[in-house]
């Protein structure tokens, strides 16, 4: 994280939506591990006797990787901070990578190219922001008289259930997790004395950002100065397009084709003209409209005759819930025109057609937001295109994870029925990387932002707080704990910029004091 950017992670890790229940794909949990023991492998072949003592811990405790303050990282910490910065990236976007970065995720990270580096440079400025904010959150705590969290500090167990629950994708105990991931110089001491540090700095954290008085002036003010962010629109639109004549210089010895521009200049002139006839039937149609019900009509009208059985429905003229703070819309930014009334019509140029707009309404949605706690018992059907050993065995594992939750649910039930002790329950047992660590909770998520099952559940009229139940979705059997309906969705989108930028400001007065320094020997021992 770099600086402020603790409030993003927040952020991130307490909204939810249904791709956070997308848990990586068996083949890419494989080849991470693959990734993993290739990079071990590399590790004790061709580095020397100095470099095989490093890298086995005999020397990886002893060398200095970076130094914030006071305080001296060492070589494992930070190949740790590093590993775990890795294994994120590839859990959470390993498709993007793969996808969008060319990335070969059978390759090690360090030698595929990243912008004007390698993905290597990326991770090691990740490690160092995330060590840099870590510690000197850290360091305030100690300055203020926190204590190193415990082995009963609730933040702390939450960080350790997040380890276990991130081996448990790759079907590994912790202890087999730690050696895949971070090497043999690392062990299970090492993992709990990091999150013991990260907890203290955590806590620290979260009573600063509690002890921020957000007033509902200052959300109704946050939503004034910024309404394009949070606004929404509706409004009818239909197309006229027009070509954009392109001149091409012919070969040698060769003429322009029959009707093609001449030159340039020619060229821009037909343009114009495309452009005034598209203007012209979109003024027609733009003078004919009475009002909404008007608009769908002359659709139909105009529309030529590959369209006809499109705008034959008269949702197809319809955008409802437009973003206004869209940049790439001609169309939204003149709907986001302050002076813009209900009924207004217009035509607007968007670069290939005059588009006829007219104009329903702009409205601050008002959608519901709920908090909960789940535990998750992951397991999933096979795909049609399985064998049939494939589903046999994903049948047993629905059929074993229903009898685990079922079992959880009933030792739930055998105790006492409080928040707290849902929340132990999850961080002992919940699949869920995601949410684990805070006790399988999800703040003040929106209404549809949930896989439909969770969905349905969360947001049935009838939800109460305490009401718990089993809920089977596409990624396995959940046991959820209704905490309690929220604000409305802008609201809590309010109430988290205004702390965000109140935690920014404080971080970087903090930050000062505490001066980095990088160690780059040891840190290449991260690979």
């Amino acid at each position: 994280m770099g600086k402020g950017s603790r409030n993003r992670q927040t952020t991130m890790s307490e909204q939810v939506n249904a791709s956070r229940y997308t848990a990586p794909k068996k083949s890419v949990g494989k080849t991470i591990r693959n990734v993993l023991i290739g990079l071990l492998v590399a590790a004790f072949v061709g580095v020397g006797i100095f470099g095989l003592l490093s890298t086995t811990g005999v020397l990886m405790d002893k060398l200095t990787a970076f130094e914030i303050g006071d305080q001296k990282i060492s070589a494992l910490d930070y190949k740790i901070y590093y590993k775990t910065a890795e294994i994120n990236l590839i859990n959470q976007y390993g498709s993007t990578l793969q996808t969008y970065y060319g990335v070969d995720l059978t390759k090690p990270l360090e030698t595929q190219a990243y912008g004007d580096g390698t993905w290597g440079d990326y991770l090691h400025s990740s490690t160092k922001s995330k060590l840099t904010e870590t510690y000197t959150l850290y360091l305030e705590a100690l300055a203020n008289g926190y204590e190193l969290a415990g082995d009963e500090d609730p933040i702390y167990q939450g960080k350790m259930a997040e380890y276990r629950a991130t081996a448990a994708l790759y079907n590994m105990d912790l202890d087999k997790y730690i050696n895949a991931v971070y090497g043999s110089a690392a062990d299970l001491s090492d993992l709990q004395r990091i999150a013991k540090i990260e907890a203290t700095a955590d806590k620290y954290y979260n009573d600063y950002t509690e002890s921020l008085k957000i007033s509902d002036t200052d959300i109704q003010n946050y939503y004034s100065a910024n309404k394009l962010t949070f606004d929404k629109a509706d409004y009818r639109s239909f197309d006229f397009p027009y070509e954009t004549v392109k001149y091409t210089a012919p070969a040698e010895g060769k003429t322009v084709e029959e009707g093609k521009p001449k030159s340039e200049e020619e060229a821009t002139t037909m343009t114009q003209a495309n452009i005034a006839a598209a203007q012209a039937k979109a003024d027609e149609f733009l003078s004919k409209i009475t009002d909404e019900a008007s608009f769908s009509s002359l659709a139909k009208e105009y529309a030529n005759a590959n369209d006809a059985d499109k705008y034959a429905d008269d949702s197809a003229t319809l955008t409802t819930n437009a973003d206004l703070s869209s940049t790439n819309s001609k169309v939204v930014t003149w709907c986001a025109d302050d002076s813009r009334n209900a009924g207004d019509k217009g035509t607007v140029d968007s670069g290939s057609s005059i588009t006829v707009v007219y104009f329903i309404n702009r409205y601050l949605p008002e959608v519901s937001t709920a908090t909960t706690r789940h535990i998750l018992i992951k397991a999933t059907a096979a795909s049609e295109n399985a064998t049939a050993e494939e589903k046999a065995k994903a049948e047993t594992a629905l059929t074993d994870a229903k009898a685990k939750i079922e079992e959880i649910n009933k030792e739930w039930e055998s105790g006492e029925k409080t928040e707290d002790r849902f929340a132990q329950l999850a961080m002992k047992y919940s699949d869920d990387a995601g949410s684990v660590q805070k006790g399988g909770l999800y703040k003040d998520f929106s209404e549809g932002s949930m896989v439909a099952e969770f969905n349905d559940w969360v947001f049935d009229s009838s939800r109460k707080s305490g009401d718990t139940g089993i809920v089977k979705t596409t990624y396995g059997y959940h046991l959820i704990y209704f905490v309690g309906n929220g604000d409305y969705a802008w609201k809590v989108s309010a109430r988290t910029s205004l702390i965000n930028s109140a935690y920014s400001e404080y971080y970087k007065g903090i930050s000062t004091k505490y001066a980095t320094a990088d160690h780059n020997y040891a840190q290449s021992l991260a690979y």
